[in-house]
């Protein structure tokens, strides 16, 4: 069996598309629905029916740079999987336990995508029995405004690598979900890749949610700056970094590049809903109590984000 989904997905890349399963209708979900069915069969399975009704009934709708188009994509719920060539994970890191059952309902020959934010969702996935997964992130910025409208807010990257599996069949995968402008590349180190992006959710992502400030605030403000190293210091000593300018330049340029926006943690507060702040500060809380460090700094900002989500 595994022999003939692999030849079947080689054989779909090759004559030009995929069935794509895209699990999680947020606002990551509906954004790569609807560039991924550009060239390839897109079905977004969604939690709630009325997400579904919607989508099927009147599409999604895509805002980029002031121009809205409108994208037929099929949806189904999220407990009604049907036979894909390959599932992007796209539900937040807290939300994966909730739809643990659908995995045992996509065959361990089917490749995974997940794209979650922090590290703690690598530990429920190591229990996978799935031969072909794939980790990423996502440095695109998105903004679910309505059930089936998504604001494509700042243009990026969808950085992937092997957390298992192998590496001659995953190349073909990455090479077709690389559409312009819509661009995905492969790492070498997951590990090195998801730390990179932890360290700058880890940094921006707590402190823009408690300071209510937009991303570029906490470059221009001196105050807020300071907060930005006394954060950082922190992280770089759990993950062992010992270029720290080089990764407080990423820093900096990211909410340089973002500065108008509003950080995905600072949207949930906002809005009444549970943060991912468990999977990235609270993974290296983990890190650093199994290291015997004194975090001070971040643990003051997974408390204070915890008592805003209640």
């Amino acid at each position: 069996m595994a022999v003939s989904v692999n030849m079947n997905l080689e054989y779909k890349i090759g004559g030009g598309f995929m069935r794509i399963g895209i699990i999680g209708g947020g606002a990551i979900g509906l954004l790569f629905a609807c560039y991924l069915s550009k060239s390839n069969q897109v079905t977004l399975y969604c939690r709630t029916n009325e997400q579904v009704r919607l989508i099927n009934k009147y599409g999604i709708y895509l805002k980029h740079h002031g121009t809205v188009d409108n994208f037929t994509i099929k949806a189904q719920p999220s407990d009604e999987i049907s036979a894909e060539d390959l599932f992007i994970i796209a539900v937040k890191q807290y939300q994966l336990e909730q739809i643990e059952r659908v995995f045992h309902h996509i065959p361990s020959q089917t490749p995974l995508i997940f794209i979650q934010n922090g590290v703690a969702h690598l530990k429920f996935i190591e229990n996978l029995s799935h031969e072909t997964i794939i980790v990423g992130v996502v440095e695109h910025g998105a903004l679910k405004e309505k059930t089936n409208y998504v604001h494509h807010t700042g243009e990026g990257l969808t950085r992937l690598a092997i957390f298992r599996g192998n590496e001659q069949f995953v190349g073909p995968i990455i090479h077709k979900l690389n559409t312009i402008p819509f661009p995905f590349i492969f790492e070498k180190d997951y590990l090195e890749m998801v730390f990179g992006k932890l360290i700058v959710n880890a940094v921006i992502n707590p402190l823009t949610a408690i300071l209510k400030a937009k991303n570029g605030e906490l470059m221009l403000n001196s105050h807020y700056l300071h907060l930005v190293h006394l954060v950082l210091d922190e992280v770089v000593k759990i993950l062992d970094i010992s270029d720290r300018e080089k990764v407080f330049m990423r820093i900096k340029t990211i909410c340089e590049n973002t500065a108008s926006n509003q950080s995905s943690m600072l949207k949930d507060i906002l809005n009444h809903r549970q943060t991912e702040i468990d999977g990235i500060i609270g993974g290296l809380l983990n890190m650093a109590e199994t290291k015997d460090l004194k975090v001070p700094v971040l643990q003051f900002l997974y408390h204070s984000i915890k008592g805003m989500e209640r």
